[in-house]
């Protein structure tokens, strides 16, 4: 006799209406009276048979609405294995950061190259050759994908615009030769930009993320040179250039919040409205009290955060857009019904190749021996990824096995597990209630959406939130 159980799920409301959220899917589902009923009498035992189910539904349809449960898995067989996936073996590669240096003219007091930087191998650069032999590394492993990215970073990697304007034609000519398409991205603070500088990244299509805290004085209060003189100054009139061309792609600011998240809602109506299509908001990954978000300080967060949602969804309702990356990351990930085994692409499809060719999981753990997987010259050290990623998959995670924000999360940034909790595998502990109550706001917005504009919720899939889509 088949035996079923109810899926890990969590009922929530948006609307006036009542949604499910399916934990080991991500998928969401409108609730009518009858299933939630079904669902809360049922929800303590642990093995259900038909004539179990049969017993909470009425009418003549109690064959049909259990076949249907069983379809889109709100009922799932007893001997289905719960959270548990295989390493994947073969993955391309999709995207490789070239670190070009550690070098930086900013010093920036919660940086977390601040520990590595004066030393003679945190200031090593990358030489051309090395660059082009990245590039070819990406193209040779990226197997049948066509279309792959290189990202430059750094330190701040317009130090070396030498470097990354011989290095793009150079991509572009071989990956035309292989039949496949390159984009780029850069990641800078946005002091070295000038006109040649900006008329490059334009006419190449490439993304800009460019790390601004805010207003002049919550910019500077951490972010200044190392004479101690304003970059916000020097930033400010550079973006302004920046703008006075239409971008293909969105240029977004990365906005580092330390010791107190401040006005968001003030910093994002300035970040916008200097022209950044979005805005996102990240708490500085430090293990140092003076820099660190303590818990009243992301209680307020997350509050600031539930009015970012709410001003989002009201423009949203009324078919205009606000930028706020937190959220359209989100809303994003929920209507893909995308299932995170892993947090991000580190060490799947992305990997960071430091000044000297070694390869790394990420861009943020660059330079770390331990986390070295290869170079690109002898290619990838295939043990040590399949331990990683045999080690940080989500089902050996056991204090996440029962979240049902699972999915979502797998576990949280592995810099920041290393940081905070000491091993890179090791779920985001710190952070576990606050992604939960933040990811119930994101589906609270995603069922009023889904409810009253559902193809609202296509377009921010389709052009992940490019301001042409809606009307200004």
């Amino acid at each position: 006799m088949q035996r079923l159980r109810i899926a890990d799920h969590k009922i929530f409301h948006a609307g006036g209406r009542d949604f499910l959220f399916l934990a080991e899917d991500n998928a969401i589902f409108e609730l009518d009276a009858d299933i939630r009923q079904l669902l809360t009498r049922c929800a303590c035992q642990e093995e259900l048979g038909r004539a179990d189910i049969f017993a909470f539904i009425e009418g003549d349809t109690k064959s049909a609405i259990c076949h249907s449960l069983v379809g889109c898995r709100v009922l799932i067989n007893t001997d289905a294995r719960k959270g548990e996936c295989r390493s994947p073996a073969l993955v391309p590669l999709k995207t490789l950061v070239l670190h070009l240096t550690d070098a930086c003219n900013l010093a920036c007091h919660y940086c977390y190259h601040s520990r590595k930087r004066g030393t003679s191998a945190s200031q090593a650069s990358m030489t051309l050759e090395v660059a082009k032999q990245g590039v070819d590394f990406l193209l040779e492993h990226s197997g049948p994908l066509k279309d792959v990215v290189l990202v430059f970073f750094g330190g701040e990697p317009l130090i070396r615009f030498d470097l990354i304007s011989a290095v793009v034609p150079y991509a572009l000519e071989n990956a035309r030769e292989k039949g496949k398409t390159v984009s780029f991205a850069i990641t800078t603070n946005g002091t070295l930009l000038n006109e040649r500088i900006i008329r490059f990244l334009y006419d190449n299509r490439m993304s800009v993320t460019i790390s601004m805290d805010g207003s002049e004085e919550t910019h500077d209060r951490y972010r200044r040179f190392p004479d101690g003189s304003s970059s916000y100054r020097v930033i400010l009139p550079k973006v302004r250039e920046l703008f006075c061309r239409t971008w293909e792609k969105p240029v977004v600011a990365r906005v580092t919040l330390a010791q107190h998240p401040g006005n968001l809602s003030g910093m994002l109506e300035s970040l916008l409205g200097l022209g950044f299509s979005e805005t996102g908001f990240a708490p500085v990954t430090t293990q140092d009290g003076e820099y660190q978000l303590n818990d009243g300080a992301m209680t307020l967060l997350l509050k600031q955060f539930e009015m970012l949602a709410e001003k989002f969804l009201d423009i949203a309702l009324k078919g205009g857009f606000l930028g706020f990356t937190n959220l359209i990351d989100l809303l994003v990930t929920l209507h893909e019904g995308e299932v995170k085994n892993y947090p991000c692409g580190a060490g799947l499809g992305l990997f960071s190749v430091a000044p000297q060719g070694r390869v790394y999981l990420c861009q943020r753990l660059t330079g770390e021996d331990r986390f070295c997987m290869g170079d690109i010259f002898g290619g990838f050290d295939q043990r040590k990824i399949e331990g990683f990623r045999s080690e940080a998959e989500i089902s050996r995670k056991p204090i996440c096995k029962n979240c049902w924000a699972r999915v979502i999360c797998a576990g949280g940034c592995y810099h920041e597990a290393w940081i905070r909790q000491g091993d890179i595998t090791r779920p985001n502990l710190h952070y576990c209630e606050w992604i939960r109550d933040w990811t119930e706001i994101g589906l609270q917005v995603y069922g009023r959406l889904a409810s009253e504009d559902p193809e609202y919720l296509d377009k921010l899939s389709a052009l992940r939130g490019h301001a042409p889509m809606f009307d200004s």
